[in-house]
């Protein structure tokens, strides 16, 4: 499913967002697309605390109290990474727009076909982001690995032990730190001192002793992990990536 979320004080405007975004949606049944509508951003950032984030924020820019850009600005700073279009009447704000990530910058009024292309350009984001995956050697050969596939890794001495949902394993040779490097841009991998890179998205439940993941296999954790481990899994479950 495709979260959608449009932010927008004008009702008149807040309206016109919602049918192209339903017409979007008539077009292309092949997405599964939620959408939500807010006339406010702390509504919107109050709902992403209780019920997880957003893939797509449509928000317009001058709002009464705190504006789209400072809504964007604040989602960035808890490292959301959705796609954010933003609507507005004026070109000043585009620079800011786009050092925050924007997807697409669109001015007010414009066309259906000017809105699709930015929602188009929006969820081939999203399918990049969700297919995304690394190239790996080992001494068995070549594995290319997409990152919904990837369990956890393990040190041992030099090497990765690699651990797929589907049950593999190989190793690589590889310092954690380089495979962390090649992973970390994405919110679900967690390295967990210098024994473990986890996918949060994997993980079942968290204790002070072990982390257990959807494979029903059991990690081993320091208590002193604990914290750190459960202060980011917390915010990449309320974030929903």
């Amino acid at each position: 499913m495709i979260k959608i979320a449009i932010c927008d004080d004008d009702r008149g405007e807040l309206a016109k967002t919602r049918r192209n975004c339903m017409a979007y949606a008539t077009k292309h049944p092949e997405y599964e697309i939620l959408i939500n509508t807010f006339e406010d951003a702390k509504s919107v950032l109050s709902h992403i605390e209780l019920a997880g984030a957003f893939d797509i924020m449509v928000l317009d820019i001058y709002m009464p109290g705190i504006t789209g850009m400072e809504l964007a600005g604040a989602l960035r700073e808890q490292e959301d990474a959705c796609e954010i279009i933003f609507l507005t009447t004026s070109t000043s704000h585009a620079i800011e727009a786009f050092t925050l990530n924007a997807t697409h910058y669109i001015l007010k009024p414009y066309t259906s076909e000017q809105f699709d292309s930015a929602l188009d350009k929006a969820f081939s984001q999203l399918i990049k982001r969700k297919q995304a995956l690394i190239t790996l050697k080992s001494p068995e050969g070549v594995h290319k690995v997409s990152f919904s596939n990837l369990l956890y890794a393990e040190t041992d001495m030099h090497m990765q032990n690699i651990h797929l949902s589907d049950g593999t394993a190989f190793k690589v040779r590889m310092t954690s730190t380089k495979l962390y490097e090649m992973l970390s841009h994405d919110a679900r991998f967690f390295k967990c001192g210098s024994t473990y890179i986890i996918n949060l998205e994997k993980i079942k439940e968290i204790t002070t002793r072990a982390i257990l993941l959807d494979s029903n296999e059991k990690l081993h954790m320091l208590r002193r992990q604990y914290a750190t481990l459960l202060d980011r899994y917390t915010r990449y479950s309320v974030k929903g990536e």
